[in-house]
């Protein structure tokens, strides 16, 4: 079905923008973690700084990416505003960047139980504050068209909702209030924050975007609707196993999720192959992060030992699939968003502003991707011999987000430069 897109119901920049600009630099900072502790960042999932690196890469960069697309994307695809959007975002900024540095900060440096009630605290805001605030948009009546993008926002939210309930039980448990199975809960909390959250919100943007953006066919209807309704079966199906041990069923629902997910790889694929304009850098990007996700699944089902598969399968989802579809978006989005609103400003004449495509060129992009692709294959390389590679995969993943930063960076600047002008 023909997309039909609101610019005209566009937030202010500066809603958006604080999120997608300040994302890299929690990836950024997991870097300069793994370059420190080397070999420990990497040698288990267990081990602190382990711990540490994974959400400051899932919460500062993959939500805090995601948190502000939503306000960018929802008013212009569903014609649904977010109510009061400036301070909504100010507010889940704030506590979602505090929140994740102080948490990454006391995972990694071991620091008292109280940080961990802070960081709950934080974090736990800035949760609600999302979840009441795209709730209460996506309650109202939206555009038709945009009916598979909403039900696929609906149910990540939910995911959302489990992760963060999950989350902020463990981190009580870990500021010694109340006891729980921590390793079969954090197990049901990293499936849902990956699963349940990054790949379920992703998946159902992508259904916008990539036809919208890369020429392709739109999705079947089917896929757009069906997936992330069953997607959200499969994983209640599997929690539930999960939790009263029956391994038989939780198979099966691990069968099930790897099937629906490899279905949404193969259509994906296939329809850059029927694309109708030529590829460019955000085709790449995406195409890295579908392939990164089928492999994660082929991963999973392969017989690593138990550990050494969570780190690789993990490398994969977080870095391989979500860092490889934000960083193609963001080089989308951003230039994108500084157009617009220097299009949109009575004082600058139409022959100042620059072309989109020349506000962040298409080389510097694709510069940027060749050093994700070498940290990403270290990434993976060091999962299996961490003492030799952890450090040089951190070198390159600062590296590649450096890239990132000054490129968008840039973006800024030039907007506040001709807005000043």
């Amino acid at each position: 079905m023909q997309r039909t897109l609101n610019y005209g119901a566009m937030p202010s920049i500066w809603v958006p923008l604080p999120f997608l600009l300040t994302a890299p630099c929690f990836v950024f900072a997991a870097a300069l973690l793994l370059m420190w502790q080397g070999e420990a960042a990497l040698v288990s999932r267990w081990t602190p700084v382990t711990l540490a690196m994974t959400h400051l890469l899932t919460l500062g960069f993959l939500t805090m990416t995601i948190v502000g697309a939503l306000f960018q994307i929802l008013p212009v695809v569903a014609g649904t505003a977010i109510a009061l959007a400036r301070p909504v975002a100010v507010l889940s900024w704030c506590g979602l960047a505090g929140g994740t540095a102080v948490l990454a900060s006391a995972l990694g440096l071991g620091l008292s139980p109280g940080f961990y009630v802070t960081a709950a605290s934080m974090l736990g805001l800035a949760g609600l504050v999302v979840l009441m605030a795209v709730g209460a948009a996506i309650s109202h009546r939206y555009a038709p068209a945009a009916q598979p993008l909403v039900a696929g926002v609906r149910l990540a939210m939910s995911g959302l909702a489990v992760t963060m309930g999950l989350g902020g039980a463990l981190a009580m448990v870990l500021a010694g209030h109340g006891t729980l199975d921590v390793l079969l809960f954090t197990d049901v909390h990293a499936f849902w924050g990956l699963v349940g959250w990054i790949v379920a919100l992703t998946a159902a943007v992508s259904f916008q975007v990539i036809p919208m953006f890369q020429g392709t066919p739109a999705y079947p209807r089917a896929l757009e609707q069906g997936m992330p309704a069953l997607l959200f079966v499969l994983m209640l199906a599997w929690s539930a196993a999960a939790l009263l041990k029956v391994p038989g069923l939780q198979l099966a629902a691990e069968i099930g999720v790897g099937a629906l997910l490899a279905t949404y790889v193969a259509t994906t694929l296939l329809f850059f192959h029927r694309r109708k304009r030529k590829a460019d850098i955000g085709t790449c990007y995406w195409s890295l992060a579908m392939a990164c996700l089928a492999l994660a699944i082929l991963v999973h089902f392969l017989p690593f030992e138990r550990d050494q598969r969570a780190l690789l399968t993990g490398v994969l989802v977080i870095a391989g699939f979500g860092m490889s579809a934000v960083n193609g978006m963001l080089y989308k989005i951003v230039p994108f968003l500084v157009w617009y609103h220097l299009q949109c400003d009575a004082r600058l004449g139409r022959e100042r502003v620059p072309g989109v495509k020349s506000i962040v060129e298409e080389a510097r992009a694709l510069r940027q991707l060749r050093w994700h692709v070498v940290a990403l294959g270290l990434l993976l390389a060091s999962s299996l011999a961490p003492s030799v590679l952890a450090r040089p995969a951190g070198l390159f993943m600062m590296l590649a987000m450096f890239l990132l930063i000054r490129d968008l960076g840039g973006a800024l600047r030039l907007f506040l430069r001709l807005r000043q002008s």
